[in-house]
């Protein structure tokens, strides 16, 4: 197997697990959002700190590099994101996605010299369009929750970045430590509220165990297959494979929450994955320019 078809499996088996998130954090946001958040980075950051002992840990700038880039990726970007939802809702949190690798391709294009396969705009609106059909097509004047959506794009344009930015770290440090210390990072962000409302021994059961499973799935495993894919692919590439969050997210939606899906809807998550199609279809990996 290539090492671009390496890639793209993990970064698809990681965004099916991203994809997750939303249900799972509107479930569980009972407890609030930064005290999941708290959770969810100080629980994965403990598991697989033993990991760090058979890792060259990062220094100096790089350790400060991979701090940084765990503050906007996991702090920032999820308490956005976690906020977005409970106004918004986790179908549209879903939907949002469609600006992220937007931002990404661009971010790329201009940090790393990255250019797009032939077909990649092409596919990049007609994702646009698609997620446009999956959030109801929504017009000016006839949106709702607008305070909701604008923490989304704020939350997935900090992805984006974060996106492009992670991949010179982890070639550097490698795909483990970077993310151990950025959970680490974040989840030390979180723990004032930890102090903030109830004793954290009464939180349900049910609620840690959502954090759990963000702690696990989401964050470990799935950044884990990010940053593996990122050391064999071009971000581009990779990015194109964000727009599987959108239709698992709002099939999840459905599902779990009970939240209806349109025909338009319908419709719009099938343009999003010829979308994708389109995307990564060319033999030809990304290449720097």
């Amino acid at each position: 197997m290539t090492r671009r078809r390496q890639a793209g499996l993990a970064v698809l088996l990681a965004n099916i697990i991203w994809s997750t998130t939303y249900p799972v954090s509107q479930m569980a946001l009972s407890i609030g959002a930064g005290r999941l958040a708290a959770l969810r980075f100080l629980i994965s950051g403990i598991i697989v700190l033993p990991l760090l002992l058979h890792q060259r840990l990062p220094r100096g700038r790089m350790l400060l590099a991979a701090i940084g880039l765990g503050l906007l990726g996991f702090s920032v970007a999820f308490g956005l994101e976690v906020e977005g939802i409970r106004l918004a809702g986790a179908s549209l949190a879903a939907l949002s996605i469609a600006l992220e690798p937007l931002v990404t391709a661009v971010v790329a294009r201009i940090w790393l010299k990255e250019r797009l396969p032939r077909l990649a705009p092409y596919g990049l609106l007609l994702a646009v369009f698609g997620t446009w059909l999956l959030a109801g097509a929504p017009r000016p004047g006839h949106v709702e929750n607008l305070g909701g959506i604008l923490l989304l794009v704020a939350a997935v344009t900090s992805f984006g970045f974060y996106n492009v930015l992670s991949k010179p770290v982890a070639e550097a440090v490698g795909e483990i430590s970077l993310t151990v210390v950025g959970v680490l990072a974040a989840g030390i962000a979180f723990v004032p509220w930890l102090f903030f409302g109830s004793p954290i021994l009464s939180t349900p059961r049910i609620d840690l165990a959502w954090a759990l499973y963000l702690a696990l799935g989401p964050t470990l495993v799935s950044y884990f297959l990010w940053f593996y894919a990122l050391r064999r692919a071009a971000v581009g590439f990779a990015a194109f494979f964000l727009y599987v969050q959108p239709v698992v997210g709002a099939a999840l939606s459905w599902v779990w929450l009970g939240e209806a899906l349109t025909p338009f809807e319908i419709s719009g998550g099938l343009l999003v994955l010829l979308a994708v199609y389109l995307g990564v279809r060319p033999e030809r990996a990304v290449e720097r320019a």
